[in-house]
């Protein structure tokens, strides 16, 4: 039956292009923007995981920013310490000099004050971000040793957790101004030093009479064999009688000699020891690498207490206790460049975990890409394809309701005569 007021075709061929319309601006908007999921109503699970994923990409992105600003400090810091090392390996050159008879020390000592300027001046000038690392005062209100580095963001759930990498600037800090520990460290330098001249000067005196005592026993029986010897025959035997007792008398002396210097020995490092602990205890070691106080002995048990800002060769001469002191300074010196070394492997180890770190999120992000890419991007060879099918649809839904439109027409040849 064909109606003029209800015409079924053209409505069936309304509704599919209406539909065919709608899917090919489905596909417009995938081909245009790239992604099959732009909003919650595309996919509300896949575009809630996306959109989440997103933001913790965008934390991963923060995260690998802090680890660019860190290994910049760090890389900064590093080469400050080389800078400082080297300035500082002059100084131990200048002092294996000052070691020469007929060196000047007073020139010398000109040159190692300049190298001492550097040191300080390379480490308040090592800044990063308006911080010092080198050059502290950890007598402030704000101070604090340990650099927190955001190292990573992950998340559990709905639970988020922010990792760091700790550095810890008071194994490698320079100068420290902090007023109170170096009043109770010179306290301490002066109280220990005056323990450790007691005890060396009983130790020499102690050691001298044990010497004298020796070379009395020895003189008295050599004496006392000349004097057998004298009264005697004067034959071959008597001869090795003399002899003999010489020579008694030196394994005797030599003996008590061994005796008396291990004891010197013994009491001198016993008291380099209790001035190193006494050091210790006042809180020398909370002090930077270049302001500590650091105690250094000779062989002879001599010993040295000084920082490296402190080393003054300009009144000293050539008398054994002088070059004790000379060399006593290389030691303390020598045991400072060991300490930038432990610093800058500490460093160096650090600034190789900030990258290996980096690359780390970097690889979470892409990884995060790939994920989102997964769940909402459009794949655009099949949109491609689809499309161009939608575009040929709608050409023909276009020409079917042109049809079903026209068929209403031919009821008009029924009533024509």
């Amino acid at each position: 039956m064909t109606s003029l007021m209800t015409n079924t075709s053209s409505m069936v061929a309304l509704q599919t292009l209406r539909m065919i319309n709608s899917n090919l601006d489905e596909t417009n908007n995938h081909v245009s923007t790239g992604l099959k999921v732009n909003s919650a109503a595309d996919n509300a699970a896949y575009w809630s995981i996306a959109t989440t994923t997103r933001s913790d990409n965008g934390a991963l992105g923060a995260v690998k920013d802090a680890l660019g600003l860190a290994k910049s400090s760090v890389d900064t810091v590093n080469t400050g310490l080389d800078t400082v090392r080297n300035a500082l390996q002059k100084v131990k050159e200048k002092l294996i000099t000052a070691a020469s008879p007929d060196a000047d020390r007073t020139k010398l000592q000109t040159e190692i004050t300049s190298l001492l300027d550097e040191l300080k001046n390379n480490a308040a000038s090592t800044v990063i971000s308006g911080s010092n690392w080198l050059s502290v005062d950890s007598s402030e209100a704000n101070y604090n040793a340990n650099k927190a580095i955001v190292a990573s963001f992950s998340r559990t759930g709905d639970t988020v957790q922010v990792d760091t990498i700790n550095i810890d600037t008071s194994k490698f800090k320079l100068y420290d101004s902090n007023t109170t520990k170096h009043t109770s460290v010179a306290a301490a330098v002066t109280t220990a030093s005056a323990t450790y001249a007691t005890a060396k000067t009983t130790a020499d005196t102690t050691y001298d009479t044990a010497k004298t005592t020796a070379d009395t026993t020895y003189n008295t029986a050599i004496g006392a064999a000349d004097t057998t010897f004298a009264g005697s025959a004067m034959d071959a035997a008597a001869v090795a009688t003399r002899d003999a007792a010489y020579a008694t008398a030196k394994n005797t002396r030599d003996s008590s000699y061994a005796t008396a210097g291990a004891a010197k020995k013994t009491a001198l490092d016993g008291a380099v020891l209790a001035l190193k602990n006494s050091l210790g205890a006042s809180g020398t070691n909370d002090l930077g690498i270049l302001d500590k106080s650091r105690v250094a002995a000779t062989a002879s048990g001599t010993a040295t207490v000084s920082s490296i800002k402190d080393i003054d060769i300009s009144g000293l001469s050539s008398s054994q206790a002088d070059l004790d002191k000379i060399a006593n300074y290389t030691s303390i010196v020598d045991s400072a460049l060991t300490d930038l070394t432990d610093a800058s492997t500490t460093l160096g180890s650090a600034s190789s975990r900030i990258e290996s770190q980096t690359n780390f999120v970097q690889a979470l992000q892409d990884a995060n890409n790939r994920a989102i890419g997964a769940l909402v991007d459009a794949n655009m060879e099949e949109e491609s394809t689809r499309l161009k099918a939608l575009q040929t649809q709608q050409q023909l839904a276009v020409q079917s309701l042109g049809i079903a439109n026209s068929s209403s027409q031919s009821v008009l040849s029924l009533f024509r005569g």
